[in-house]
């Protein structure tokens, strides 16, 4: 499975991919991203391996793709139908090595996500979340088409314990097929 848009391919996660995914996951400046493996190589190791194996998995419910540009993975992204018990939305999220950050490549990849999500899972809600501080992922949600539907929301870092505030942004699927039309 590869999702290919105008400059990136989307690809699943896959062993060997660990040494460039720890590139960005392992930044210590991206405390907001607190689902990342990003204390030490091994933890991300092992996270690559869970994850190359759910694409075998009949029951997969996190579908996670690196984002590779020109050869070079420059970030990751997944579609999580895992917070759905009856799996009738999807959560995204990205993330982009920072040297590759403001060209486009978060909505871009976001973008074919959600194409993903409506043709290759066929639910009819997407939901996308984000720190509050967050302004260039809110910025992709909004560039994508999704609209902000809780601007309330807090979330807890369980490194560090801060608590911030959160969006929650979604897009259904008549709104995404009114968008490509």
């Amino acid at each position: 499975m590869e999702i290919k848009t105008e400059r990136l391919i989307l690809r699943p996660i896959r062993i060997g991919d660990e040494k460039e995914i720890h590139e960005y996951a392992g930044d210590k400046e991206i405390t907001m991203m607190f689902w990342l493996p990003n204390e030490t190589f091994e933890e991300t190791a092992d996270f690559v391996k869970r994850n190359a194996q759910d694409w075998d998995s009949e029951d997969q419910t996190d579908f996670e793709f690196v984002i590779v540009l020109d050869g070079r993975i420059i970030g990751g992204c997944d579609c999580d139908l895992g917070h759905s018990e009856d799996r009738s939305y999807a959560t995204l999220g990205w993330i982009i090595n920072k040297a590759y950050r403001n060209r486009g490549y978060a909505s871009e990849a976001a973008s074919a996500l959600l194409d993903f999500a409506f043709e290759k899972l066929d639910i009819d809600k997407v939901y996308a979340q984000c720190d509050i501080n967050n302004a260039a992922s809110f910025g992709v949600m909004r560039k994508i088409g999704m609209k902000c539907v809780n601007d309330k929301g807090t979330r807890t870092y369980p490194r560090t314990g801060i608590t911030s505030g959160e969006y929650t942004c979604l897009i259904t699927r008549g709104e995404w097929e009114k968008k490509r039309k």
